[in-house]
């Protein structure tokens, strides 16, 4: 599905959510602490702009590299990002070593991992710190109800118009559901043994960012 609709990804997303998404990642990759000369990953990278502002971060002399299992997402986050390293890997086995980097990011990606918990352990076993940037369900009230209404509606509507895939929009649509709450996210952070684990609300509470850092080794 990915694959599909890799190619208008990113205007999908700012689109979607009036340009906004971008001042999101810019506030996740800050999260990270990330100095020049440090080094990253981002998980799930997809289109690689979470990727490209951690590079900015760690510029000169940093290393950021970009994983993702979808080959046609890697394939624009080549383009659009040159000078960027991205592979191609799975987010619950990663392919490096311990401590192989200061900071690891996954952004709006969480949702998708089959085993989340086992993704967020893998993050803190390659890096000493952690960032995730993820949609939350709606909060009650007047603005959860209006989210939720664009997330049914709006959401599949605009997002099939745009990628040409109205199934791909649709499924993300569906999945509004399964949209983890803020104390659950944090919870799940805890049981991947994240230590000083710390939650950041944004987009009126739709939006988060939770961050946490290895256990000593």
């Amino acid at each position: 599905m990915f694959d599909r609709i890799a190619r208008r990804y990113d205007l999908v997303n700012t689109v979607l959510s009036f340009g906004t998404d971008g001042g999101w990642r810019r506030r996740a990759a800050r999260e990270t602490g990330l100095m020049p000369g440090g080094s990253a990953l981002d998980v799930a990278c997809g289109s690689g702009k979470l990727t490209a502002e951690l590079a900015k971060l760690a510029r000169p002399g940093g290393r950021v590299v970009g994983l993702d299992f979808s080959a046609q997402m890697l394939e624009v986050a080549r383009r659009d990002h040159p000078g960027v390293e991205f592979i191609e890997g799975d987010a619950l086995t990663l392919p490096f070593e311990d401590a192989s980097f200061d900071a690891a990011t996954i952004a709006f990606g969480l949702r998708n991992l089959a085993d989340p918990v086992r993704g967020l352990r893998e993050m803190t076993r390659v890096a000493r710190r952690a960032v995730v940037l993820e949609f939350v369900r709606p909060p009650r009230g007047l603005a959860g109800g209006a989210y939720r209404v664009y997330l049914r509606t709006l959401l599949p509507a605009v997002g099939g118009a745009i990628s040409g895939d109205r199934a791909a929009y649709r499924y993300l649509s569906d999945t509004v559901d399964s949209y983890r709450t803020p104390k659950e996210l944090v919870a799940i952070a805890g049981q991947a043994g994240w230590s000083d684990v710390s939650y950041i609300e944004l987009a009126l509470g739709t939006v988060g960012i939770v961050s946490g850092a290895a256990v000593d080794r």
